[in-house]
């Protein structure tokens, strides 16, 4: 059953001690010396942030004020630390330009982090947007860093790669990888060292369906879900190339930015509300990855913006992913729906539909940031 928290106004209030409330800390790490919690949910993901950016252990050491720091802004300040003061300081003065921290001092083995005005939450460039919603979906189909992901052929798609799972059955893979050698043919050839020639060789296949059938060959475990040991190794080594990295990233907005800006279009035709906040692109982001379009729930989404009349973009698109999410075949649509809804808010949400119930969760959700995306003007014609 999925860890549930006590939220007030956006500020974390309550909840299971030893729950985790992002991937590296639990919630009393965050109580205050009487054992009470009260932190704004935005601050206590740009920690994690944070943490992720530093790459080693993070401490809460108070959520108090100190020497006038803090002072009247209850909630929406901590004090950390780590082995390298120096450098935390000035990976959160990083982050303090991507918006997530108004104010960042040191003061000796401590740094003081002061999250901006939450009504007023600092816009998100797209590009880091859609790297986000990415990591996010990746999220519900794997665990662990989306970019090492190898997946066997346990489900009839040969091999399986990366945050975006492209795969040898849809051909998704093959196009990725001939991007990676247009990008860096050198740096991909070194990552496959000796495996090179025969990789070569099996994206010469004359079908699909031989390159299925190499793949299932070299996929290991009763249900074929880990592959070859040194295919895996070297298909990791390309996960972890930066070019490869940012590639990938320009492939996901080639591919599904360009359907999620159709699925804009066409939500602002029906209803001229603004749709820039993180949290509906990327529950829509999740849509065109795992049903491709709004398509088949154009006529049901229009009934229900008809009916309902929304005011807001989060009623505009819970109504979108909740019709798009019935159309899915039978056994799939409730976990389709619940995990948009978990996407839009921020929490495990249960659903049940034609019989199935599902209720999705996904540790990458203190990415998703209550702000907006910049320049969405343009997507939005």
């Amino acid at each position: 059953m999925a860890t549930r928290f006590k939220y007030e106004n956006d500020f974390l209030v309550g909840g299971p001690a030893a729950g985790s409330v992002t991937p590296s800390f639990q919630l009393r790490e965050y109580a205050r010396p009487d054992g009470s919690v009260h932190i704004h949910r935005e601050l206590v993901g740009s920690v994690q942030v944070l943490r992720d950016a530093i790459g080693m252990p993070l401490k809460i050491a108070s959520v108090q004020p100190v020497d006038g720091h803090g002072a009247g802004l209850e909630g929406r300040f901590v004090w950390v630390t780590c082995a390298k003061p120096e450098e935390l300081a000035k990976s959160a003065s990083r982050l303090a330009q991507e918006g997530h921290f108004q104010r960042v001092e040191q003061e000796g083995k401590l740094v003081y982090l002061e999250m901006p005005d939450p009504a007023a939450l600092p816009a998100v460039r797209p590009e880091l947007a859609i790297a986000n919603a990415l990591r996010v979906t990746a999220a519900f189909e794997t665990s662990g860093d989306p970019f090492q992901q190898v997946t066997g052929n346990f489900d009839g798609a040969g091999l399986s790669f990366g945050p975006l799972q492209v795969n040898l059955k849809t051909g998704t893979l093959q196009e990725l990888f001939k991007r990676f050698a247009v990008r860096d043919e050198a740096a991909l050839k070194a990552c496959f060292g000796p495996l090179w020639p025969e990789w070569q060789a099996m994206l010469k296949l004359p079908s699909l369906a031989k390159q299925v059938a190499w793949a299932d060959a070299l996929s290991r475990g009763g249900r074929k879900t880990d592959f070859d040991p040194a295919w895996k190794a070297a298909l990791q080594a390309v996960g972890r190339v930066p070019a490869f990295y940012t590639e990938t990233l320009q492939y996901a907005y080639d591919v599904y930015g360009r359907k999620l800006i159709a699925a804009l279009s066409w939500l602002h035709g029906l209803n001229p509300i603004r749709i820039d906040n993180v949290r509906c692109l990327a529950a829509l982001y999740d849509l065109c990855v795992q049903q491709g379009s709004l398509d088949k729930a154009r006529d049901a989404i229009r009934a229900r913006v008809d009916k309902e009349k929304p005011t807001d973009q989060f009623q505009l698109t819970r109504i979108a992913v909740e019709e798009r999410g019935k159309t899915a075949l039978p056994p799939w649509r409730a976990d389709c729906v619940s995990r948009r809804l978990c996407i839009l808010d921020r929490e495990p949400v249960p659903v049940t539909l034609n019989g199935k119930s599902a209720e999705r969760v996904n540790p990458q959700l203190y990415l998703l940031r209550n702000a907006p995306v910049s320049r969405i003007e343009q997507y939005l014609l």
